[in-house]
């Protein structure tokens, strides 16, 4: 399937994409629990909501950030 649809987008390409950046092997297991603790529930509920809004909502490219710094995890909606 093109990816290179009219705007860049096939109109089958719908839904969520997640990336997750590598991350230096001494920090790897203390960032898993970090993820698995919090950024993924976080993840869980912002999907939960993105499907659950009403068409405008879906229909407008969303970008939602986690950092991790200094052990404190923070996050961010960018529409």
């Amino acid at each position: 399937m093109s990816r290179t649809y009219g705007r860049g987008i096939h109109p089958d390409s719908v839904g969520f994409r997640i990336d997750v950046h590598p991350v230096d092997s001494t920090e790897r297991a203390s960032i898993r629990a970090v993820l698995r603790a919090d950024a993924l529930p976080q993840l869980h509920a912002w999907v939960t909501q993105g499907l659950a809004s009403d068409e405008t909502w879906r229909l407008t490219p969303h970008l939602h950030y986690w950092r991790l710094t200094d052990g404190r995890l923070t996050h961010r909606d960018e529409a």
